[in-house]
């Protein structure tokens, strides 16, 4: 009779396992985005952003940002709309995703 548990089961211990990946990969973001990573840790973070659309979506936000504040390192701070988008850049790379 518990056969037909096992099917499920195995999908539940997938589910998580691939969680559990998703979050180590996840704390990886911020350095992918600054070309920080090398070897196995960028060939598997280029890997789950292919297939994941959470942390494709938050890798696109975090690099429009950066080249943002590249583009206009002069420029007096916008006070606090600046602060406002360097701790959200900040809680990008730093917080685990949402779902």
């Amino acid at each position: 009779m518990r056969k037909p548990y096992l099917p499920r089961l195995r999908e539940i211990w997938d589910e998580c396992r691939e969680r559990a990946r998703h979050l180590r990969l996840h704390g990886d973001l911020g350095a992918y985005a600054d070309g920080e990573l090398s070897g196995n840790r960028r060939v598997r973070m280029a890997a789950h952003l292919a297939c994941c659309w959470i942390c494709s979506g938050r890798l696109e936000t975090l690099q429009l940002i950066k080249a943002s504040i590249r583009r206009s390192p002069h420029r007096a701070p916008v006070s606090l709309a600046e602060v406002r988008i360097r701790q959200y850049a900040d809680r990008l790379t730093h917080s685990p995703p949402s779902s």
